[in-house]
């Protein structure tokens, strides 16, 4: 077995992208050149709401490592809430707007496949509204 190192990976078309978000979560990707992605996400003590968004042509796959989430979407005018934990995984649908709140000590795993050609990120405010009405202690 010939290990890969980090210089010789845009020889087989894949990218690192790695972020400090401004609420603290660390984010670390791998990127295919089909734009496929893998993220893994380290939550912060202030993480808290990620941003809502929506995708037209891509799925987003997520699975709790550690911790707690809580993943919202918004359907027809109705909000959806769901509290994940360790061990448990989901699909978000594209059109569907969602967001995810993450408990601090949580990783969370995310793989975007389908479409991803073009970037295929939409910012959605209304969810973003929404979500500030909720209490987060409330959530089950």
């Amino acid at each position: 077995m010939k290990e890969i190192n980090n210089n010789e990976l845009k020889d087989y078309g894949i990218n690192t992208k790695h972020h400090i978000m401004d609420n603290g979560e660390k984010r670390f990707r791998l990127i295919g050149a089909d734009g496929s992605t893998y993220i893994r996400t380290e939550s912060s003590l202030d993480s808290g709401w990620q941003n809502s968004h929506y995708h037209t042509t891509i799925k987003e796959l997520y699975l709790v490592q550690k911790g707690t989430i809580i993943f919202v979407e918004l359907i027809n005018n109705k909000v959806n809430i769901k509290k994940y934990e360790e061990g448990e995984f989901f699909i978000s649908q594209p059109m569907v707007p969602h967001n995810i709140y993450m408990f601090p000590n949580t990783i969370l795993h995310t793989i975007k496949f389908g479409d991803c050609s073009k970037s295929d990120w939409h910012e959605n405010k209304e969810l973003d509204e929404i979500i500030k009405t909720f209490n987060i202690n409330e959530i089950k």
